[in-house]
């Protein structure tokens, strides 16, 4: 193809002449047409018409005359995350990769690509070849340290190994604030988040932060994400502190300045490497005295972070010996706010004779461990079915996603995914069509798991050997649970196929029945309890 042509229609591309563009090249011959560059500028062009159906034809017909054609891979790779379709396009990049493994532009998008879709270990597996090629941001790096929580496959030391590379990459930009530590007032403690809002953090945070209030200290928000107006609960969240700072717009230094200027004595970061965090800010230590609670179940490894808020139950023993910037809350180290006074049915199981599992954890949270779990218990208990919700409604993609994970185990038909309700009532009146819940492993839940024992079904989980695999086990001991805590994989398997029996099922009508009073009577919902434990630890 004369190089002056495609020249021209570059050209033509940059002034926006879209319509010149498919009319010269509907001029060219067959022979001269085939050339993935003149479909893959059809593709853009329609992409940017918002009609992706044909667009995307346009990129397949580039890649089929060139397979390796990265421009179009890419913007297939792009078009997936509106029509969700993601196993071509990740097909098709793995074999790019293949024969380009130094190409950071393909990695990344794979990494994305494959994260999306829901292959956690694809995702960690491209996220570490992107660290490896050197050609990241901070925030890739971030994103891997999260992730490998998901999985129990790595050890302690590969996970300390990357948050060290990122404490690395923060000392370079590291600032620091000299001042006397008389200088602080020591009634003030500052919540970093880019969760005060809507959101499991907020839900634990209410009625906490007006206890502490209550109490003569001096909560102060540094709020991180762009809330929308007039929602009733943020004003309320908002309203629980003695001061709110929306910082969503600042430098990691200008929020470090403000920090600093409000002479806070105590910060909490309530994000560690999840979205929004900024760990920075905590690097520059702005406060002398800084913990990590609530929003992130491990350890930062951050030198700065002074402490990590745990209970006596998400970490082992030799956990305990080993780190000495463990601060202990001595009950739950959480209490979650009273949530809606709705009703609790009679089990389900008398009206429908089937048993229902459930589970409302993140999807991504469904490891192939929890597959391999729930897949023997389903088999063995064979008048049982699984209801699956995820934190956002689930489409059609991710059903299928689902269903295809499972398909091994577990006949499709005996699954059932729930779709998101935005009505926390709702929300949690869904739980009437739940006989017992299923912890996810080694990530388990937190908030789903409040949310099940509020009304009255129980939670099996698996104890693992840290805080993300311990929260369930903490949990349930705090509620007084303990029999639904399995120590290892066939326990938990057991504990399950209890319920088979007409005792088994009599047992857990009677535990429905009465776990509300019981888990209000318990350190699970009782916040102001939980303000003075804090306050002690502080001091402490």
């Amino acid at each position: 193809m004369d190089s002056n042509f495609i020249n021209k229609i570059e050209n033509l591309f940059k002034d926006k002449q879209f319509e010149r563009i498919k009319f010269e090249i509907d001029l060219l011959d067959d022979t001269q047409k085939r050339n993935p560059f003149f479909y893959n500028i059809l593709g853009i062009i329609e992409a940017t018409k918002k009609n992706y159906v044909e667009a995307k034809k346009y990129f397949n017909f580039a890649i089929d005359l060139d397979k390796f054609y990265f421009q179009s891979l890419i913007n297939l790779s792009k078009l997936s995350f509106i029509d969700k379709d993601f196993q071509q396009i990740i097909v098709l990049l793995k074999n790019y990769y293949e024969k380009n493994q130094d190409n950071a532009k393909a990695i990344l998008h794979l990494a994305d690509l494959t994260f999306s879709a829901g292959f956690i270990e694809d995702t960690i597996f491209f996220h570490k070849k992107l660290i490896e090629s050197g050609k990241f941001e901070p925030e890739d790096l971030a994103a891997l340290i999260f992730l490998l929580n998901y999985t129990s496959k790595y050890s302690d030391e590969e996970y300390k190994k990357y948050c060290k590379l990122y404490d690395e990459i923060l000392t370079k930009n590291k600032i620091s604030y000299n001042k006397s530590r008389s200088n602080y007032d020591a009634a003030k403690i500052g919540f970093l988040s880019y969760d005060l809002r809507d959101h499991s953090v907020g839900y634990f945070l209410k009625d906490f932060i007006k206890s502490l209030k209550q109490k003569k200290f001096k909560p102060i928000a540094f709020n991180l994400f762009r809330n929308e107006e007039n929602n009733p609960f943020i004003s309320d969240l908002k309203n629980s502190f003695s001061e709110w700072y929306d910082v969503s717009n600042m430098s990691d230094k200008d929020l470090s300045d403000l920090i600093s200027s409000k002479n806070i004595y105590f910060l909490v970061d309530l994000a560690g490497y999840s979205t929004g965090s900024r760990l920075q800010v905590f690097k520059n230590k702005p406060s002398p005295v800084q913990l990590s609670w609530l929003g992130y179940c491990n350890d930062t490894h951050l030198e700065e972070i002074d402490y990590m808020v745990v209970d006596e139950n998400v970490v082992t023993e030799k956990q305990r010996s080993a780190n000495t910037k463990i601060k202990k809350i001595s009950t739950i180290w959480n209490s979650l706010s009273k949530l809606d006074e709705v009703k609790i049915n009679e089990l389900p199981f008398f009206k429908n004779k089937k048993f229902n599992f459930g589970c409302f954890n993140n999807f991504l949270k469904i490891s192939e461990e929890t597959i391999e779990l729930w897949g023997e218990i389903l088999n063995k208990f064979e008048n049982s079915n699984l209801i699956l919700k995820n934190s956002v409604s689930a489409d059609k993609y991710f059903k299928n996603y689902l269903v295809n994970k499972f398909n091994k185990k577990i006949d499709e038909n005996r699954i059932t995914i729930l779709n998101y309700e935005e009505s926390k009532e709702k929300h949690l009146q869904q739980y009437y069509n739940i006989d017992l819940c299923l912890d996810t492993y080694p990530y388990n839940g937190v908030t789903t798991t409040f949310e099940s024992l509020w009304m009255g079904v129980p939670v099996i989980t698996l104890k693992g050997d840290r805080f993300i695999s311990r929260c369930g086990f903490s949990i349930n001991k705090n509620a007084k649970l303990i029999d639904f805590v399995a120590n290892d994989k066939d326990e938990y398997v057991s504990i399950a196929l209890q319920f088979k029996s007409e005792n088994g099922i009599q047992k857990l009508n009677d535990i429905r029945k009465n776990l509300r009073p019981k888990i209000l009577n318990s350190s699970l919902f009782n916040t102001n309890d939980f303000s003075d434990n804090f306050i002690d630890m502080l001091k402490n």
